[in-house]
């Protein structure tokens, strides 16, 4: 193991030189880990300190747990590295269990967990340029107040939910904040649930993602829920394209984000309805080509239907 630290001085102008040795100094290190040759991420975490970088190469089997006292750290697998968990139970059974705040987690394959990522909050986190993959339950789990961006990964063929939005917690999926206009586009497909869902007082920036084949619906938002969804493609997912229920709302064009409607491919219909709501639900914005077989949109006599024919 590797490490090597940047000390930045900083001090007044009027300072003399001798004076900048007795001001404060901001470590910034990177240690480095080989899973193929005997090293763990836990073990390179213990020794972090924050705005520290976890540089990591090779299959490392290992439940990786960040606890509610580590902040800002990075764990880097420079798109190169597998996370497969060995198998447990309770919270060691998800593959990465985070608790920490300010955590980034980029360029990793996640795969043989409950869940692959699992936010218990409150928690916040960055999810960017990751494969989840084939993890039992649901491939990305936010839970308990937690916060996470979820960019350039591709969630796929977990057993459950591919993302999982619930216990009043909020997920930017596909951007890093709305006003910013760069997309960060994910892939969630060939998940056994939703590919997205949004629950129980949380809610969520969706934008500009492909959505598709998904055994659920592609995005469900129920349960008090609020949730902008907006250019996103979603597709042949064996429910509705989006599901919206339970007082719960979706705004399928919000400011500031000027990126266009939802769609689904020609050809490959979602299904169940492009648009289904219920139970006390709204649905404000453009209609897009959202499509499935049992039609563009089914509204029951309780929900606001203030969607436009637009594209």
């Amino acid at each position: 193991m590797n490490k090597t630290s940047i000390c930045v001085v900083t001090g007044k102008a009027a300072l003399v030189a001798t004076l900048c040795f007795s001001a404060l100094c901001a470590h910034a290190a990177t240690v480095s880990v080989d899973c193929d040759k005997g090293g763990t991420i836990m073990d390179a975490v213990a020794k972090t300190q924050p705005g520290d970088t976890v540089l990591v190469s090779g299959t490392c089997k290992e439940h990786v747990n960040i606890a509610p006292e580590i902040v800002r750290i990075t764990l880097d697998g420079q798109k190169k590295t597998t996370i497969h968990h060995p198998g447990g139970k309770a919270a060691s059974a998800h593959a990465v269990y985070i608790r920490g705040k300010e955590i980034t987690i980029k360029g990793f394959t996640v795969t043989g967990g409950l869940d692959g990522i699992h936010l218990s909050g409150p928690a916040s986190t960055v999810i960017d340029g990751n494969t989840v993959v084939k993890n039992s339950g649901r491939g990305i789990h936010i839970d308990k107040g937690s916060i996470a961006r979820i960019l350039n990964t591709t969630v796929e063929e977990s057993g459950g939910i591919g993302i999982d939005v619930t216990g009043a917690s909020y997920a930017y999926i596909g951007v890093f904040i709305p006003r910013v206009p760069a997309l960060a586009p994910n892939i969630i497909r060939n998940n056994g649930g939703p590919g997205i869902n949004i629950e129980r007082t949380s809610g969520a920036w969706i934008v500009g993602n492909t959505i598709n084949n998904n055994k659920g619906n592609g995005i469900t938002v129920h349960r008090n829920a609020q949730a902008d969804v907006i250019a996103n493609t979603i597709s042949a997912n064996g429910g509705d394209a989006i599901s919206v229920s339970f007082g719960s709302g979706v705004n399928l064009v919000s400011e500031p984000r000027k990126d266009g409607p939802n769609q689904t491919v020609a050809g490959q219909n979602n299904g169940g309805a492009g648009i289904r709501c219920m139970v006390g639900g709204y649905v404000d914005g453009p209609m897009g080509t959202l499509a499935g077989t049992q039609g563009a949109k089914w509204f029951d006599n309780s929900c606001a239907d203030r969607v436009t024919a637009g594209k």
